[in-house]
């Protein structure tokens, strides 16, 4: 009796444990200085039509990451006209410093995620750690794009809800996601564009190969830049034997002279086709004049009566 009890007690506590294990759907991977990385459930997994997953675990670099995500913007405004005035500037979605300390965990995150599940993150403003507003959002690569969804972001405040509560998770804030200039948002096809979440309306996708391609060509367009700039640099500068730069040389007296005798020269012809012109003007006018004292005694002949004849 006592042994059937037991394995009741013991079924029941392993169906109990299963059962909470169903209800977790998260991973934190990292969770200091505001920020909170890990790991959930894919939404857009079971709201696609047919059988689909992503690509992870997924091997990026936190340099890869951070040239992806650099390339991100975000815009939008909430609970003000500000929207309907003027379109909001576009922001990086995370700014320069958050993204070199955050970008490991992120890797990390993805070297650990499922093929249903997605990498999440939430960053809170370093500036103001007790604003509610956060950078908030979740990553996932399928097949050659990388999927982003953005939630929420700390350079948009939250529209107020009149009553202190929390915010409505329909606020999207108006949010939109721009790529920067060279790159450029993919194309996904509709038969494998994700089946966002309802209120996850603010999402792009890039192409990783794209995306790093430019990134693996920026120092090649650095190091041209930077001989350019050597050159314009080095440009007024006259060289001297054995490769010693010289200063700038100093033009002779007698080059002065000559460069003042031409522009002496350059504007007495330009006087004197000033002086033509006058002339012009001054015998258009006279010829003006002429025409019109003429048709004035024309006028004056028509306008005369004729004397009537004496009987």
């Amino acid at each position: 009796m006592k042994g059937g009890v037991l394995q009741l007690l013991l079924g029941f506590s392993a169906l109990v444990l299963s059962s909470c294990s169903g209800f977790i759907t998260e991973q934190v991977v990292y969770d200091q200085k505001g920020y909170r990385v890990g790991v959930e459930i894919d939404p857009a997994i079971k709201r696609s039509h047919g059988p689909v997953q992503n690509d992870h675990p997924a091997k990026f670099t936190a340099e890869e990451l951070q040239s992806l995500l650099g390339m991100i913007e975000v815009s939008g405004w909430s609970g003000t006209l500000v929207g309907i005035l003027a379109p909001p500037r576009p922001v990086p979605l995370i700014n320069d410093e958050d993204l070199r300390e955050v970008s490991p965990y992120l890797a990390r995150a993805f070297r650990e995620a499922g093929p249903t599940e997605r990498v999440f993150f939430s960053l809170a403003n370093r500036k103001a750690p007790y604003n509610d507003d956060r950078t908030a959002g979740a990553l996932f690569l399928r097949g050659p794009y990388l999927h982003i969804v953005v939630t929420d972001h700390v350079s948009i405040q939250t529209a107020d809800t009149g009553g202190g509560e929390e915010k409505d998770i329909r606020d999207t804030k108006g949010m939109k996601l721009w790529v920067v200039h060279p790159a450029k948002a993919a194309a996904v096809p509709d038969a494998e564009e994700p089946r966002w979440a309802p209120f996850e309306t603010a999402h792009i996708s890039v192409n990783t190969r794209e995306i790093l391609a430019l990134r693996a060509a920026r120092p090649s367009t650095s190091a041209s830049r930077a001989a350019a700039d050597q050159m314009i640099k080095t440009s007024p500068r006259s060289v001297g034997k054995e490769g010693q730069t010289t200063s700038p040389v100093t033009p002779s007296p007698e080059d002065l002279q000559l460069q003042i005798r031409e522009l002496t020269n350059s504007n007495q012809d330009l006087r004197k086709k000033i002086d033509e012109q006058a002339k012009q003007m001054k015998e258009l006018t006279d010829e003006m004049e002429r025409l019109h004292q003429e048709l004035e005694k024309a006028k004056l002949k028509r306008s005369t009566p004729r004397s009537a004849p004496l009987p």
